[in-house]
């Protein structure tokens, strides 16, 4: 069972944080996450299955302008269950990336959180989820924005990544960037998510529990 920290802050919102510990998104609300390592959590090591990048370009209400690409990539993880990460780098514009929005993945077990041993500078403080129905998590870096920092250069962000249950994947998410403005915010483009919704262990148990059954009586027809 993966390690998990947890405040309970009201019946609608819930802190998790910990520098080794990643945060179990389970009620709507913000979460604060401080980074971990595959070294802390040996579960998130893996292979790469898919590593895409992704384009985007945006007009905000009062004049900002952003560009910049997306890497977007899934891991099978030791545990046999695929992640999901996305690292935001961008390439130019007059403002600040302050939020990272990524839908699809409703009706599955989520570990928000981002790697320290990894690529990238600027890092999110919280992962506020919007609750079962919704499928959306939103990072949010409020004290370390994506984009040009104080000497001008310009700091992609390190990844993010939402640990899940899932054993599929398609091309079925959808992500969306926003500015501090609430009128600066990018069309929604597609990126990876879970492809169906893991069973129940007791629906799986008796599942496999009729295949078995359904193997041993061919085995004795074969054998008679």
């Amino acid at each position: 069972m993966k390690k998990m920290s947890k405040v309970i802050l009201s019946a609608s919102m819930l802190l998790a944080s910990s520098s080794a510990w990643s945060a179990s998104l389970t009620l709507a609300g913000d979460y604060a996450i401080n980074g971990t390592t595959v070294a802390a959590r040996p579960e998130l090591g893996g292979v790469v299955l898919e590593d895409m990048i992704s384009s985007y370009s945006f007009t905000g209400t009062a004049g900002q302008q952003l560009e910049g690409n997306i890497q977007n990539r899934v891991v099978r993880s030791v545990d046999g269950t695929v992640d999901f990460y996305w690292r935001i780098m961008p390439t130019g514009g007059n403002d600040d990336i302050e939020a990272f929005r990524v839908t699809g993945f409703d009706g599955f077990s989520l570990d928000a959180d981002w790697r320290i041993d990894g690529l990238g500078s600027a890092s999110p403080d919280t992962a506020r989820y919007f609750g079962a129905g919704s499928g959306a998590v939103n990072f949010l870096f409020e004290t370390d924005p994506v984009g040009a920092d104080v000497q001008g250069a310009i700091d992609d962000s390190v990844f993010l990544f939402l640990d899940t249950d899932a054993v599929n994947y398609s091309l079925t998410g959808q992500f969306d960037l926003l500015c501090a403005d609430s009128g600066c915010v990018s069309q929604s483009y597609e990126t990876f998510a879970p492809s169906e919704v893991p069973l129940p262990a007791a629906v799986w148990l008796f599942t496999s529990g009729l295949l078995g059954l359904a193997g041993i009586g061919r085995l004795k027809r074969k054998l008679k």
